[in-house]
Formats: C-alpha cells, sequence, structure tokens
C-alpha cells in the first residue's frame, strides 16, 4: 500500500497529468472498445483539470506581480 502523500488533499496539474497517463495506458490494454473509449475520456478530463488549475495558479501569480 502506498503512503499518503503531504500534498494528498490538493492535487496539483502534475498529480492529474500522472492519473490521465495512467488512464490511457489502462485504456489501451483493454479488450473493450467502450471500456476504452471512457478510459481516454475521463484522462482527457484529468488533463483539462490539470490545464484549469495550471491557468488559475499563472493568473495568481501574475496578480502577485502587479
Amino acid at each position: 500500500m502506498e503512503e499518503p502523500q503531504a500534498n494528498a488533499a490538493r492535487p496539483d496539474s502534475v498529480q492529474y497529468r500522472e492519473i490521465a497517463r495512467k488512464l490511457r495506458k489502462l485504456a489501451r490494454e483493454f479488450r473493450f472498445p467502450e471500456a476504452g473509449r471512457e478510459l481516454f475520456d475521463l484522462a482527457s478530463r484529468y488533463e483539462r483539470r490539470a490545464d484549469n488549475l495550471d491557468a488559475h495558479n499563472a493568473a495568481g501569480s501574475n496578480a502577485d506581480h502587479h
């Protein structure tokens, strides 16, 4: 069993992208096309979460510099 990460309560974009990568890998291993498509769709949603989090963090970072 994996140890809980210190920042597990606040996932960052890297963690979301890692989940997406693992989902895509798993989707390629499925024998049933529909299940694979569902996992690819879920992976895309995690990528969008990462993108949104990066954009949010960038906006906050830019606000700090003004």
